[in-house]
């Protein structure tokens, strides 16, 4: 296809697909023919503010071979697209991590910032080239902003995040408990739902030579989801370590309300890592830590421990 193919990771949460069809207008509007597309199923989150604002899903994309240039939002690591991705296609890549594979990609422009969410330096880039912003991109650059910051209550918060926000609210109006809504919405965790969230909200890193998968669920109530379901969350944890072949594998539940972190891991070797990196203190396989902490700032601690 002629066009540009933008996408994220495969299985894209909020933040990835936000970025997508707000940058796919910003091109569009800049005289450029591209489309966003998704790989794989989108985050629950994803659909739950596509469908509370009635906006339409990204087409998913069977095979994107099809498209002969690639722009790659939210994601900056081959592990990321599974290889569902020729690197050599990507043009260009928008990313917000530390971690980040950018180097191989080898014609990619390359925009790595250490802000909150990918979706701000999207929304900066409408924002300084004075492009008018349609009310479902700002939609959706809010929702991300506001799920990637913990509603500007994690460290990786920064006033550029705060200041992108503002502008786009202007046109997106989300209501003020909105933040709630949003998180309280992914925090129904019953039956199979805690199964499917861990899966779908599943990351792993190549670090010292250990392959790492780190789960992380954003919720309100995280604490009591420990205490009734630390065992289901083990027997899950170490199912898919099996089945994808995981050196070491855990979950970090972040609590909203309670500002707090709640890290579950039944192998002593990643408990010992996360207690020296994190300072946590696990009583048997679960443990708690105060201010938020997210799975993009642990990934940089686990892999200069590793690593040394």
């Amino acid at each position: 296809m002629n066009k540009i193919l933008i996408t994220g990771y495969v299985n894209p949460d909020l933040d990835a697909v936000a970025g997508m069809i707000a940058y796919s207008e910003f091109l569009n509007k800049s005289g450029k023919e591209t489309m966003p597309g998704i790989l794989g199923e989108l985050h629950d989150e994803a659909k739950y503010v596509l469908d509370r604002f009635k906006i339409e899903y990204p087409e998913k994309i069977p095979n994107a071979n099809d498209f002969n240039e690639v722009i790659l939002v939210d994601s900056s690591d081959l592990t990321g697209i599974e290889g569902k991705i020729s690197p050599e296609k990507v043009i260009e890549i928008i990313d917000h991590r530390k971690v980040h594979e950018a180097d191989k990609f080898p014609n990619a422009k390359v925009q790595i910032e250490l802000v909150g969410s990918a979706s701000t330096l999207v929304a900066e880039k409408l924002i300084q080239n004075k492009i008018d912003i349609s009310k479902k991109s700002a939609i959706l650059l809010c929702g991300a902003i506001i799920s990637n910051t913990l509603n500007f209550k994690g460290n990786v918060t920064t006033e550029r995040d705060r200041s992108a926000f503002q502008f786009l609210n202007k046109t997106a109006q989300l209501p003020a408990d909105f933040w709630r809504e949003l998180f309280e919405a992914k925090s129904d965790l019953s039956g199979n739902k805690l199964k499917e969230r861990i899966e779908g909200d599943l990351s792993w890193f190549n670090m010292g030579g250990k392959i790492i998968g780190i789960a992380q669920i954003e919720m309100i109530g995280a604490e009591k989801l420990i205490k009734e379901r630390l065992g289901k969350i083990i027997d899950i944890l170490e199912e898919i370590k099996k089945e994808m072949k995981f050196n070491l594998i855990f979950q970090n539940t972040i609590d909203l309300e309670q500002n707090k972190n709640f890290f579950v891991a039944n192998d002593e070797e990643i408990k010992n890592l996360l207690e020296k990196v994190l300072g946590v203190k696990f009583n048997g396989s679960a443990a708690e830590r105060e201010n938020l902490i997210m799975r993009k700032q642990i990934v940089p601690l686990l892999k200069e421990e590793l690593e040394k």
